[in-house]
């Protein structure tokens, strides 16, 4: 009961910070247009000044509905529509701001979408990432590859990783975490090391994205070296045995051989966490090698 009163008690307080902040913006801009009301450079400094007020006070404004309010208010809604309602209302403040700027300079909606200056903002930013991040958040949106909440990996050119060595089998170079937001310019990923990702939207709506929370079983190998004096077909059924119940039943199979060593595979289908899976299998790995070697050197019994 008090969490709902104190919560109740930080929306209505939410909500008196922009009402006094839509008074205030007003009452500067009434101010504004009293003091230069009567004066020839109304419109080369009334404008600029308009226009400055009403970037201030709008983006504190959206600040504080970003922040205060889309957050509280649309926590019982699923994600997806929680993805879709937060990216809307956003691009319609930004949008709102935009134009009620332009107004503050004297240009009005028609000559803004029809006239010069739209044509002039469009070409502005068409080679600017500002806008490739835009539609790519609508992209994002509209499509939904992932959404808030969903586990994900992805592999995009533009941040490499260096590939692992023998006896690692190859990887894709991934980055992988939470998404826990998506607004109109960057996505918010909390990796899997815990580190907090902000990635342009223009980036990820060109990534190839692997839906960990959408997707089944995945496959893990993991590669190995065994000693020759061990014999395979040992090998591989107490192994098997160790490594227990998957999704689906463990494999194992010869790769290649040497004088000294031969080299194996084990692939197994698992929900878990690689890194989790590759030890689990790897240990498996060593107690049996370990064990077929110390059984082989044991002195035999005579009569």
């Amino acid at each position: 009961m008090a969490d709902r009163q104190r919560s109740s008690r930080h929306f209505l307080g939410s909500w008196a910070i922009v009402i006094a902040l839509f008074i205030v913006g007003s009452a500067l801009l009434i101010l504004l247009d009293t003091q230069y009301r009567n004066t020839p450079v109304r419109q080369a400094v009334a404008g600029p000044l308009r226009a400055v007020i009403i970037l201030i006070v709008g983006s504190v404004i959206a600040r504080v509905v970003e922040t205060k309010l889309l957050a509280r208010s649309m926590t019982s809604l699923p994600p997806r529509q929680r993805t879709i309602a937060s990216f809307a209302i956003r691009l319609l403040l930004y949008l709102g701001i935009t134009l009620a700027v332009f107004a503050g300079l004297g240009i009005g909606l028609s000559s803004f979408l029809f006239g010069g200056a739209f044509l002039t903002v469009v070409l502005g930013l068409a080679g600017q990432s500002m806008l490739s991040n835009l539609f790519g958040g609508v992209w994002l949106v509209l499509f939904q590859p992932f959404q808030v909440s969903d586990s994900v990996s992805f592999v995009t050119w533009q941040y490499p990783l260096l590939m692992p060595s023998y006896p690692h089998e190859t990887l894709k170079p991934t980055y992988s975490g939470r998404v826990t937001d998506i607004n109109l310019m960057y996505t918010t990923i909390i990796t899997d090391e815990g580190e907090r990702l902000v990635l342009p939207n223009g980036i990820l709506a060109q990534a190839a994205i692997i839906n960990r929370s959408r997707s089944g079983a995945k496959k893990i190998t993991v590669r190995f070296d065994a000693p020759i004096q061990l014999d395979p077909k040992d090998l591989k059924s107490r192994l098997l045995a160790d490594l227990g119940s998957w999704d689906r039943p463990p494999t194992m199979e010869l790769t290649d051989i040497s004088l000294a060593n031969y080299a194996g595979r084990v692939t197994v289908w698992s929900h878990e966490n690689e890194e989790r899976v590759r030890d689990r299998i790897l240990q498996s790995t060593w107690r049996v090698i370990y064990e077929l070697g110390a059984n082989r050197d044991q002195p035999s019994d005579t009569k």
